[in-house]
C-alpha cells in the first residue's frame, strides 16, 4: 500500500509539474506575442475569423460586456446609476418617456429599469451578442436595485432577468439590421461605448436617425481607442495598420471599428438633425474629461495629446495621414442628436471640435 501510495503521488506531482510547464510556456508564448505588432496583427486576423464562423452558427456567447461579472454590488449599483445620470445630463432632461432603445446592455438591464421607472414605457434591448452573466450576482443588484428604487413593480414574480416587464430583448441581433428591419418610432436611443464596436456605425445611424419620433434623441458615448488591442505599444498603434487589414482583424469581432472623430462630425453636419459633439477623451491620457470643445479643453492636456499624435504620425496610412492632429488627438467623445419637431424646422450641429 506505501508503495502504491508513494507511485500515486509521484505520477501526481509529474501530471502537476507539466500543467504547470505548460502554463508557463503558454504565459511565454503570450508575452512573446504581446511584444510584436505583426503577430498580434496575425492573431486578431484568425482570431476575427473564428468569431465570424461561430456567428454563422448563431453562436453569440461572448465575455465582452460583462461588466458586472466580478465587481463589487455597490459598485455594479453606482455605474448603473451613473450612465443613467449621464444620460439626463447629456439630453438636458429630467427623464427620457416613450419608447427607449439601449444599444448594448451588456450583462444588465439596471439601466433599462431605471428608464422604465422614471418615464418610459417600454424599453428595446439591442444586442449583436449575449454577454456572458453571473446569475447569482445579477439578482442581487436587482433586488438592490428594486429597494434602492421602488422598482418592484417592473418585474412580474421573482426579481430576474426573466421576469422584467415593459422589456424586450433583442440579442443576436445588430444594431445595424434592428432598426432598419422593425417598424418601432423611438423617442430616445442610447448607448455608451458601443458604436465603436459596430461593422457599420455610421449606415446604422442614418437608420436610427429614420426611427426617431418627432423630438426623439440619440446620445452615443462614443470611445475612439483601441480596448487593449495592442496594449504595452504606442496608444495609436491600432491607426498603423491599412484599412483592410484592420477590418480584418476586427469586423466580425467586435473590436474598435477605428471610425474616428471626423467621420462622425461629418455624419452629424449632414443629418438633418439638431445636435452636439464633445470630447470626452484624448490620445495618450488615461483619465476621462467633461464633455467639451476643443478650445474648452486644458491646454496642457492638448499639448500632451497632440505630442502623443506626433510621436505615431509617419506612421500613419491613407486616409487616417490626411487627418490633422486635432482630430487624431481626440480618443472619445458623445454625440448628442434630436429629430426636429416638424420638418420645417432648422437643425443646427454644434460640430466645433
Amino acid at each position: 500500500a506505501f508503495v502504491a501510495s508513494w507511485r500515486y503521488l509521484g505520477a501526481t506531482a509529474r501530471t502537476i509539474t507539466r500543467d504547470e510547464q505548460r502554463l508557463t510556456n503558454r504565459l511565454a508564448l503570450r508575452r512573446m506575442v504581446r511584444a510584436s505588432v505583426t503577430a498580434m496583427r496575425v492573431y486578431y486576423v484568425l482570431d476575427d475569423w473564428r468569431a465570424r464562423r461561430r456567428l454563422a452558427r448563431h453562436d453569440i456567447a461572448t465575455t465582452s460586456g460583462a461588466r458586472h461579472v466580478d465587481i463589487p454590488l455597490a459598485e455594479s449599483l453606482n455605474y448603473i446609476e451613473q450612465i443613467y445620470a449621464d444620460y439626463l445630463v447629456y439630453a438636458d432632461r429630467a427623464a427620457f418617456s416613450g419608447t427607449v432603445a439601449e444599444i448594448g446592455p451588456g450583462d444588465n438591464f439596471g439601466l433599462a429599469l431605471l428608464l422604465l421607472k422614471c418615464g418610459a414605457d417600454w424599453v428595446h434591448a439591442i444586442d449583436r451578442y449575449h454577454s456572458q452573466r453571473n446569475a447569482g450576482h445579477q439578482a442581487a443588484i436587482y433586488e438592490a436595485l428594486a429597494a434602492r428604487h421602488d422598482l418592484s413593480d417592473l418585474f412580474d414574480g421573482n426579481l430576474v432577468e426573466g421576469t422584467l416587464r415593459r422589456l424586450s430583448y433583442h440579442a443576436g441581433l445588430p444594431a445595424e439590421r434592428f432598426f432598419r428591419e422593425h417598424d418601432i418610432r423611438f423617442d430616445a436611443i442610447l448607448s455608451r461605448a458601443v458604436m465603436e464596436h459596430l461593422y457599420d456605425p455610421l449606415a446604422a445611424l442614418d437608420d436610427m436617425a429614420a426611427a426617431m419620433a418627432p423630438g426623439g434623441i440619440m446620445i452615443h458615448r462614443i470611445d475612439l481607442r483601441d480596448h487593449g488591442m495592442f496594449a504595452g505599444h504606442h496608444p495609436l498603434t491600432f491607426l498603423t495598420s491599412s484599412e483592410r487589414l484592420h477590418k480584418a482583424m476586427t469586423r466580425g469581432s467586435g473590436r474598435p471599428n477605428r471610425v474616428l472623430l471626423p467621420e462622425w462630425r461629418q455624419w452629424l453636419a449632414g443629418s438633418g438633425l439638431h445636435g452636439s459633439l464633445r470630447i470626452t477623451r484624448l490620445a495618450g491620457i488615461a483619465d476621462e474629461i467633461a464633455p467639451a470643445s476643443w478650445d474648452e479643453v486644458d491646454t496642457g492636456l492638448r499639448e500632451q495629446a497632440l505630442a502623443c499624435v506626433r510621436e505615431i504620425r509617419l506612421q500613419l496610412p491613407a486616409p487616417l495621414k490626411d487627418f490633422t492632429d486635432d482630430d487624431l488627438a481626440v480618443a472619445g467623445c458623445v454625440l448628442v442628436a434630436q429629430k426636429p419637431w416638424q420638418a420645417t424646422e432648422m437643425a443646427t450641429s454644434k460640430t466645433d471640435i
